[in-house]
């Protein structure tokens, strides 16, 4: 194969990938997302601009339960930045590693004695993909005085045919989910079905109490 026959295969590959992974906290550069991510627990909608394929800001809104030393429902509203810091493009697979933080307001359904307003909020994404296997670890963590939230999701996924860039994508994941700073701090497991195209996502599953999730994300 010739140098410029393998360079379009690899950019080819580059730009596959880059469209499989929908729900990174960079997309395309001056693309924009709006996200949905729905559990039992918690709930969190975000707005994303992407100003270039490295940079991305956010703005968003989280509803969290039964979080421990709090009192009913506890609302943030936030700002976050995110970078890519590393991506490894391969000829048929992408590897990412992506960070984030921010700031926010948390306002508070029950007694509010001893728990703050600010709230700050960081994240980490490792990720990597082929068009067959999908494999991810997220952590993220809010915290402001008198609580916090740490989420860690790993996850790996099995694609029952290899899609192409114009076809929807259909993909089985596994996910371990641990969470702590809840009143009963939780680890247990997720199915879910995962179908995208290059303009949206739906990652719909259950957890092994039967206590089902969603998760929406939509490129324009």
């Amino acid at each position: 194969m010739s140098f410029s026959l393998r360079m379009l295969a690899v950019t080819a590959s580059a730009f596959f990938c880059a469209s499989a992974a929908q729900t990174r906290p960079v997309g395309y550069a001056d693309g924009h997302m709006l996200m949905v991510d729905a559990n039992e627990d918690v709930q969190q909608v975000a707005y994303t601009y992407s100003p270039s394929f490295r940079w991305s800001v956010s703005g968003g809104h989280a509803r969290m339960e039964r979080l421990e030393g709090v009192s009913g429902t506890t609302s943030v509203t936030f700002v976050r930045a995110s970078r890519l810091l590393q991506r490894w493009n391969l000829p048929s697979a992408q590897g990412n590693a992506f960070v984030w933080a921010g700031v926010g307001n948390a306002r508070y359904a029950g007694p509010a004695a001893g728990l703050g307003n600010d709230v700050w909020h960081a994240g980490l994404q490792l990720d990597f993909e082929t068009r067959r296997i999908y494999t991810a670890l997220v952590s993220e963590y809010f915290a402001a005085e008198g609580w916090h939230l740490r989420s860690d999701v790993a996850s790996f996924g099995v694609a029952p045919y290899e899609h192409d860039m114009d076809r929807m994508a259909t993909w089985i994941v596994l996910k371990a989910k641990r969470t702590s700073g809840m009143r009963m701090d939780e680890v247990n497991r997720e199915l879910a079905l995962r179908f995208f195209t290059s303009t949206w996502w739906i990652d719909a599953g259950i957890d092994q109490d039967g206590r089902p999730a969603l998760n929406l994300m939509f490129n324009f």
